[in-house]
């Protein structure tokens, strides 16, 4: 499988920015292609944020017409019941970048489109936010049906062996929000509009659930009753005067999103959302996020501090996409003999890793272990900010690679993968602290 853009299961990102774009007039393929591969330069893609390219259908075709995934096409308008529809508005190239605050989303928003302005215009741009505890504005929970994250994947992934494998389809749809008129509801009927309680997420029994609630609606099955998955990852938006949801979904099949649609504004068995009474889409645009490979990332050539980093077992998969992420952060260090790195019981906001040199790790005065070149400590401490529980002291002139602890949790938030990996290392490291017959110091300081 080839690898896929893994900011599209980042979590944890309060602030948001989505961008569509145009093609300028007379822009031809080659010139596009060129240019867009510039959202990749470190004023966009690194530093703290994570980002989400994707193409419209027709110029996907242009730019790589032997991986185009089955069933790629423009977004259609629907028409619904009772005069409810969803406009089309589709565009060529959709961005979404994400971070722990607005300012750096909106820094790097801007330097995407200077990237990108010589061959497309910007055609809408919409700031999102995470609202409470991942709350649409009407106050329920949004995505509690979403797939757990190990899981996600082959639910929003072209499968492998197919055109586009590893990339994604994506629905963008815009919507506008009555909330003065669903807050006239009580509680329960909120609660029966939507299909699950308000407070705590759980679905209604069936018998309590109406046909045409929320959740009842948007679920689709395949011919042998199993249930066809999405993967949202939508986000509030708004004014006082305009406000709603920006719906963000990918899935491995484009159909999925038409049998949804089908079934939300009353085309497939003539009962429409009741959802829709409240809210309305007010934009529709189908793109696709091809894997890295087609982006032009997977060859990158890695830099010595990335190749370092790459012989940490925290690392050690790690893609050269994920190594720019954390070399980005790196610092250049050299200490003299004798100098202390870290201090046992000293609060810790730094990870090392040795490049040159030796070093000693000790606890209460006593010798855990002499390090060297490719040794790295300090990881437990960055996670959870804890103290140091040994003392590292040089006994040769050191050069490290440092990271810094505000910079390793902005690493932790490019992706997901990039988290599971290290937890995964750390419980390793854990692990083999463990002896049969006794419990050996850990030298995590």
């Amino acid at each position: 499988m080839r690898l896929p853009q893994f900011a599209i299961f980042a979590q944890g990102m309060g602030a948001h920015e989505f961008i569509e774009f145009d093609l300028r007039p007379g822009v031809d393929t080659a010139q596009a292609s060129q240019s867009l591969g510039q959202l990749e330069q470190p004023a966009v893609s690194a530093g703290g944020v994570n980002l989400v390219v994707a193409y419209g259908p027709e110029l996907w075709k242009r730019l790589a017409p032997d991986d185009v995934p089955a069933g790629l096409r423009p977004f259609r308008e629907v028409i619904g019941l009772d005069g409810h529809r969803a406009p089309a508005t589709q565009h060529d190239i959709w961005v979404w970048i994400s971070g722990s605050s607005g300012d750096v989303v909106f820094e790097h928003s801007r330097a995407a489109t200077a990237a990108i302005a010589d061959v497309a215009a910007i055609a809408t741009e919409q700031a999102c936010f995470v609202h409470r505890d991942s709350r649409d504005l009407l106050g329920f929970i949004d995505g509690t049906e979403n797939p757990p994250l190990l899981e996600a994947a082959p639910v929003a992934l072209v499968p492998a062996g197919e055109p586009g494998a590893g990339g994604s389809h994506v629905l963008v749809m815009r919507w506008i929000h009555d909330l003065s008129l669903f807050e006239t509801l009580p509680q329960a009927e909120q609660e029966r509009v939507f299909g699950r309680t308000k407070i705590d997420s759980v679905e209604l029994a069936d018998g309590e659930k109406p046909s045409t609630a929320h959740i009842a609606r948007v679920e689709i099955e395949d011919p042998d009753g199993q249930e066809l998955e999405i993967y949202r990852r939508s986000v509030p938006y708004g004014t006082l005067g305009e406000h709603g949801l920006y719906f963000v979904a990918f899935s491995a099949d484009r159909e999925r999103y038409d049998r949804m649609l089908a079934r939300i504004f009353g085309l497939a068995d003539g009962q429409r959302d009741g959802l829709t009474n409240f809210t309305r889409p007010v934009t529709g645009a189908f793109y696709f996020a091809p894997p890295l490979a087609l982006l032009g990332m997977k060859e990158l050539p890695i830099p010595a501090s990335e190749r370092f980093l790459q012989k940490i077992p925290l690392f050690a998969k790690c893609t050269p996409r994920q190594l720019r992420f954390i070399a980005s952060s790196v610092e250049w260090r050299d200490f003299p003999v004798g100098a202390t790195l870290c201090r046992q019981g000293d609060r810790g906001g730094e990870f090392f890793v040795i490049v040159e040199g030796k070093a000693e790790a000790s606890r209460d005065g006593s010798l855990l272990r002499t390090l060297g070149t490719g040794d790295f400590f300090g990881e437990i401490a960055l996670i959870d900010g804890g103290p140091r529980t040994a003392t590292v002291t040089s006994i040769s002139p050191l050069r490290c690679l440092v990271v810094q602890s505000q910079h390793f949790r902005d690493v932790l938030g490019q992706n997901a993968d990039i988290a599971v990996r290290i937890l995964d290392a750390v419980t390793q490291r854990l692990r083999s602290t463990v002896g049969p017959d006794s419990v050996r110091a850990r030298i995590e300081s």
